[in-house]
């Protein structure tokens, strides 16, 4: 097929590594582009006018889904608590500070997002919240005036994107707070979340689309519930406490169902109100949103992370299969719910090893994930040559609830390191997985930058293999002399994760960025979180009238004679009924172009041509093409997606879809 000798064509053209500042969406671009005017070239298809026969054109190779990545964004901090003293570099200010992010998503789409803050950057003598007396007005630190800091509160971050991601803001009741707490550890404060104690947590949504947030500060552990895409607090003015843990470092959450809750959180110690057992990570349940919770009880094994179905009964709990440096990764299941007493009562199935582990990774731990209709899947970093020795991938997934697995070895790089595998699914089996990658050709060596990978296959089995490639053009960090003298690979920390949109057409990654030299810690850098959104494509689209680097010409805009461009596609997927085209300027959320009902026959337009079918009233009032028209001295991402509508069921569906980025400066 095209791509592999495509993609060394536009890495030959632009490198994307070496070219500074070179947005990834870019690249998606010219690969896009150059892969039309190629396969336009040996289809006999005249690229000046879009005729010629597109039959023969193929989408993504077999199963692969092809990804195009939109430009990344920063978490934003709240415009008071921005500080230009307090030690960040230039231009990063306005970004919230922290790592080791969570993410989450609801059935619209919404997005929510936490992660642990910085502790030491609130100035040197700022005090880290756990060895606070909340009773000492003294100690009160938040975002106030005349404060070093990148506290807007005491809680972890907390913020909610409802339109995909492309802009983000803080949720609902987690506003800056300036002030006093009142009796924080006897119950009750004012404020909201923004007040309660916490440093980092984990997110979840049931079935209802309400939305659980857990935020702990190690020996507590505070709820907050919010409904309507994170735009409302449900706890009122109170936090909602649960008092847990000998020392929860990092919590893990799942949700199903009406309000039912599962917990893993993460103590080498005993919680008092537990069984009496030993185990790394201890598991609650709650029915009612978790106002209560049932006794909690060990989980015996190592590293372990948990996910649910929201309607169905399914609760998967995947681990190391003990605190060792080898062994196996088990999966424990519950198809009721995770209802039961213990792990004795036969209400988890005895657990089930799924593969490997030659190795003990310093970070590396096993994350699964499911679907509705039975896909469940474990991804896992396995390191058998050692912490900066070249490391392995294991991956395993099974198609019927956790009955029969499939499992094989699928690294990605076999001279590099590849950290924190994690792994999203969507309905229809896409399985998308993204990682921390770093090349070790060179050794593991002083200026080796680090960077965010993923690919996404549909419904993989046995040996296939993912394409992955670079999310974020931007290195996340690069190996310091510190780093490689004590072989110390903890830079980007303990994880991060991703989404997939219920209709299964783009994905969502929450992740860190290292920039420059940390003011207050010696050996570290600071620390950022991004997003970066990407279009699961199993069509190709393209025109030959976008320019070589990805820009729009000014004849298709509203600086010339507005024309539509010239554009092409590949045949869509079996079952297509129609084809639905748009045009969508990402940084406004303004359509300039949208067309449905198109024949599923039809493969290409000429410029300057309507495709029949109903035309949408696009975001200047009018049913036609709107050419790009950001303001004077701006640049807009435009991207243009032609999508294969069909049934499933009764319901229609996306089956398929292609895109590509664009910009435009005025």
């Amino acid at each position: 097929m095209a791509e592999p000798f495509l993609a060394e064509m536009v890495e030959e053209a632009v490198p994307s590594r070496a070219v500074e500042g070179l947005n990834f969406s870019l690249y998606s671009t010219l690969a896009v582009i150059m892969s039309f005017i190629i396969l336009a070239a040996f289809f006999g298809i005249n690229v000046e006018d879009g005729s010629g026969s597109m039959s023969a054109m193929e989408g993504p190779e077999g199963n692969e889904i092809s990804i195009s990545w939109l430009e990344p964004v920063y978490m934003p901090r709240h415009e008071e608590c921005i500080d230009p003293a307090n030690g960040q570099d230039p231009g990063y200010e306005g970004y919230g500070v922290g790592y080791e992010p969570s993410l989450s998503i609801d059935g619209q789409g919404n997005l929510f997002a936490t992660a642990h803050k910085d502790l030491r950057w609130g100035g040197e003598d700022s005090p880290i919240p756990i060895f606070l007396d909340p009773d000492d007005p003294g100690l009160w630190y938040a975002c106030s005036e005349g404060d070093e800091t990148s506290w807007d509160y005491w809680a972890s971050w907390f913020w909610i994107s409802n339109d995909g991601g492309y802009n983000w803001s803080h949720g609902d009741n987690f506003d800056p707070t300036p002030g006093s707490m009142l009796s924080s550890l006897v119950g009750s404060v004012t404020g909201g979340g923004s007040e309660c104690l916490g440093d980092e947590g984990d997110i979840a949504v049931d079935a209802n689309d309400m939305v659980y947030y857990l935020d702990t500060t190690l020996e507590d552990n505070w709820w907050h519930i919010f409904s309507d895409g994170g735009n409302s607090y449900e706890n009122g003015p109170l936090c909602q406490r649960m008092n847990t843990m000998a020392a929860d470092d990092r919590p893990w959450v799942a949700a199903q169902g009406d309000e039912i809750i599962h917990y893993l959180g993460n103590s080498g110690a005993p919680p008092p109100e537990c069984t009496g057992d030993s185990g790394r990570y201890w598991y609650y349940h709650s029915e009612n949103g978790g106002n209560s919770f049932s006794q909690c009880y060990s989980v015996p094994g190592g590293w372990s992370t948990i996910s649910s179905q929201q309607d169905g009964p399914y609760v998967y709990i995947a681990q190391e299969d003990a605190d060792s440096n080898s062994g196996s990764v088990q999966v424990r299941i519950s198809d009721d719910h995770g209802r039961g007493t213990g792990f004795s009562d036969g209400t988890w199935a005895q657990p089930v090893e799924v593969g490997p582990r030659k190795g003990n990774c310093p970070e590396g731990y096993p994350v699964v994930n499911n679907n509705e209709k039975g896909t469940v899947a474990v991804v896992w970093a396995d390191c058998p040559n050692g912490g900066t020795g070249a490391w392995e991938m294991e991956f395993a997934i099974s198609y019927d609830n956790g009955s029969e697995w499939e499992s094989w070895n699928i690294t990605p790089i076999e001279s590099g390191i590849n950290m924190y595998p994690f792994v999203s699914i969507t309905e229809d089996d896409i399985v998308t997985l993204a990682y921390y990658g770093l090349d070790l050709s060179e050794g593991y060596v002083e200026g080796t930058p680090w960077y965010l990978y993923a690919g996404a296959l549909r419904e993989p089995h046995l040996n296939d293999t993912w394409n992955f490639a670079i999310a974020d053009p931007t290195p996340l960090h690069n190996v310091t002399a510190y780093e490689e003298s004590s072989n110390d690979v903890h830079a980007l920390h303990d994880f991060f994760e991703t989404v997939v949109s219920p209709d299964g057409t783009w994905m969502g990654i929450a992740y860190q960025q290292n920039v420059g030299a940390h003011p207050f810690e010696e050996n570290e850098e600071q620390r950022y979180i991004k997003f970066v959104r990407g279009e699961l494509n199993e069509m190709l689209l393209g025109s030959s009238d976008i320019e070589a680097d990805g820009s729009v010409p000014s004849k298709h805009t509203c600086d010339g004679t507005n024309v539509s461009p010239q554009l092409m596609w590949s045949a869509p997927p079996n079952g297509a009924t129609s084809l639905q085209l748009r045009v969508i300027d990402v940084d406004d959320d303004h359509l300039h172009w949208g067309v449905d009902g198109i024949d599923p026959q039809t493969t290409g337009i000429r410029a300057d041509e309507i495709p029949s079918g109903e035309v949408l009233i696009n975001g200047f009032g009018e049913a036609a093409w709107g050419g790009p028209c950001p303001p004077e001295n701006e640049t807009h991402q435009y991207v243009f997606t032609i999508a294969a509508i069909g049934l499933n069921g009764n319901e229609t569906t996306i089956l398929g879809q292609g895109s590509f980025i664009a910009t435009y400066e005025r």
